[in-house]
């Protein structure tokens, strides 16, 4: 049997694609696809790229940089207690300007514009504390930290240690502790190395053993910088710097030699010193019969002291000040002066900042050959009239006499150069003399007398610190360190005659920061 193979044929469907021909499309769709995500992909990084320059550039705007304490820093102290009230002839030698109210955040990004055009790196802002109804500087405080984080700009606080709305240690305490832990953690807050910078007024009213034990209290491992202020460096046992909030007193003291002393002091405790610059002084409407005038000369007085900050050898530089315009201190725009002071600040800061850190020292003596005692120098240097009993011979223009050993105690007169002044006792840390004048004890500040009579025998006489209350404090406070519509303290306009030697002299119950 034969078997016959049948063919059939194998029909056409040309709808149906053949396997070879799907799996070549979809070859190619998935090519595309991913040809697709790689191109999006690149489109993406290069706009990213191209966007990373601005959002860059904006960073560093907004990021204030950090600063060393090596680095030589110009600062400004600046106020926040203007009003609408404030700006009248009656009160200021001179007006802003452009009047304004400190709340106003509009003329805080403009005085920050314009310290940094200036040169200025921070300002150094008075601050009350926390507290207190009607205490605008710790809102102000808060604003200009943000307005300063958004122009690349420094802050630091000014605590006043005598503000109204704190009443001893413990408001003190607790007052620093906010500061530290609540503004001096703000990006745009003042450090350097790391640290919070704090400068301090009046911190003479506590002594050195309360500070230590406010700072165990509140900074026990230094981490913060804390600046000292005024004639007494010892306090830098407790802080970390020092300066001089005003050098520009009455009677005038010579500027150049006034920073070469506090250099040399502040050195020889291995602290940073702060030289002030100022341009002139005048407060003269705000505490008239003894406010003084010290004029600006057309620019000549701020130029030397700058020079002086410069040659007595500054570690950093604050001007006094950006506003202070109630004493007259300002270098803000004004109507009498214009920008004239902002561009005299901009050509010194920068000069200041490629000068040499180091002090130019005075002169040197020639030192004697043979070796003599502290009697016998002494006694050649008041001359072949030297005493037998310890006295202290002036040795400046104008020296105040004071109730007690400090710049903190009644201002009771003056003395002038030459005059004689039997001791009677010296300070615990041996910087004033108790003296006697007219048959009554007064205090004066050692470094402007010279001594003769064994007065290095002379007694330790104790003090009883300045009892101080929270409304003392309001009531002790100068105008220029109030708020609007804060009280004044009264002076005493009647005074007393003491009479030296042929001179009559008034006494008044005063404040001066002045030794």
């Amino acid at each position: 049997m034969s078997t016959e193979l049948i063919r059939e044929p194998i029909q056409f469907d040309p709808t149906m694609p053949a396997i070879e021909e799907r799996a070549e499309g979809g070859l190619h769709l998935g090519w595309r696809i991913l040809i697709t995500l790689i191109l999006l992909l690149l489109v993406m990084l290069l706009s990213v790229l191209l966007q990373y320059p601005k959002a860059a550039s904006a960073a560093t705007a907004a990021r204030p940089a950090t600063q060393s304490i090596t680095d030589r820093l110009v600062l400004a102290f600046y106020y926040t207690w203007f009003d609408e009230a404030t700006w009248t002839y009656d009160q200021l030698s001179d007006l802003p300007a452009e009047p304004y109210v400190s709340r106003d955040r509009g003329v805080m990004g403009r005085h920050i514009d314009q310290a940094k055009g200036a040169g200025i790196d921070a300002f150094v802002v008075a601050w009350y504390g926390p507290g207190g109804a009607s205490n605008q500087t710790e809102a102000n405080l808060t604003a200009l930290l943000d307005e300063a984080a958004a122009r690349g700009f420094k802050i630091a606080a000014l605590f006043e240690t005598d503000s109204p709305f704190l009443g001893g240690v413990d408001a003190t305490t607790g007052a620093l502790q906010h500061l530290l832990g609540v503004h001096a953690n703000h990006p745009a807050y003042l450090r350097v190395d790391g640290r919070p910078v704090v400068f301090f007024w009046r911190p003479g009213i506590y002594s050195v053993d309360a500070w230590a034990a406010m700072r165990s209290q509140v900074d026990p491992s230094y981490s913060a910088f804390w600046v000292s202020e005024g004639v007494d460096t010892s306090l830098l046992a407790v802080f970390d710097g020092h300066h001089l909030y005003s050098n520009t007193w009455n009677p005038p003291a010579d500027l150049l030699a006034t920073n070469r002393k506090f250099a040399t002091r502040v050195a020889g405790a291995g602290s940073v010193w702060v030289a002030t610059v100022m341009p002139g002084y005048n407060d003269v409407k705000i505490r008239p019969g003894n406010g003084f005038a010290k004029d600006r000369e057309g620019g000549a007085y701020y130029e030397r002291s700058w020079q002086a900050a410069i040659d007595g050898g500054a570690d950093w530089v604050v001007v006094n000040s950006f506003n202070e315009w109630p004493e007259g201190s300002f270098i803000e725009p004004s109507a009498a002066f214009g920008s004239q002071y902002l561009d005299l600040t901009a050509a010194w800061s920068g000069r200041f900042k490629a000068a040499s850190a180091s002090p130019v020292a005075a002169p040197a003596e020639t030192a004697p050959t043979e070796t003599i005692s502290a009697e016998t120098a002494s006694s050649a240097a008041v001359g072949e009239d030297a005493p037998d009993t310890p006295t202290a011979f002036v040795r400046t223009a104008v020296l105040n006499l004071r109730a007690g050993p400090g710049v903190d105690f009644d201002l009771l007169g003056y003395v002038v150069d030459g005059d004689r002044l039997p001791i009677l006792g010296r300070s615990r840390d041996a910087a004033w003399w108790q003296v006697e004048v007219a048959g009554s004890a007064a205090w004066v500040f050692g470094e402007l007398v010279e001594t003769a009579g064994l007065a290095e025998q002379a007694p330790t006489v104790e003090t009883q610190a300045i009892a101080r209350t929270a409304g003392d404090q309001s009531a002790a406070a100068s105008a220029s360190k109030l708020q609007p519509g804060s009280a004044t303290r009264v002076e005493d306009a009647s005074g007393f005659p003491l009479t030296i030697g042929d001179r009559v002299i008034i006494l008044h119950q005063v404040k001066s920061s002045a030794p």
